[in-house]
């Protein structure tokens, strides 16, 4: 069952290039096990942090907000979103994500095709 389950407390963190007072955990992606088509990740950012301005050039990336509330920034507008709100990034699309005060900004996020496998991270 293994090959099925992820756990994460057994992941390991990191943080991404152009981000601040972010820790992410890479729950599927490349590799034994994974997945060649799809990449999720549990993200937090910190009020503080950010997201800074960038774009994908190869994926389309979704976001659903889980806890806290953010300032998203897409192609030249703002919007504010909150818990239950859902993000789609089409693939070029230029973005930045800034945590508002109060509860650091829980993600789900997914890549297509996996951010990791273009970049190797």
């Amino acid at each position: 069952m293994k090959k099925y389950v992820t756990h994460l407390k057994d992941l390991p963190s990191y943080t991404p290039a152009g981000h601040s007072k972010t820790t992410n955990y890479r729950l599927l992606g490349p590799g034994p096990g994974g997945s060649d088509r799809i990449e999720v990740v549990l993200g937090q950012i910190e009020h503080g942090g950010q997201a800074d301005p960038h774009t994908h050039t190869y994926e389309e990336q979704a976001m659903f907000v889980m806890e806290g509330n953010a300032l998203v920034e897409t192609a030249g507008e703002s919007e504010v979103v909150g818990p239950n709100d859902f993000i789609y990034l089409p693939q070029g699309t230029s973005h930045k994500v800034v945590p508002l005060k109060g509860r650091p900004l829980k993600l789900l996020i997914i890549y297509a095709p996996p951010l990791s496998s273009i970049q190797g991270s």
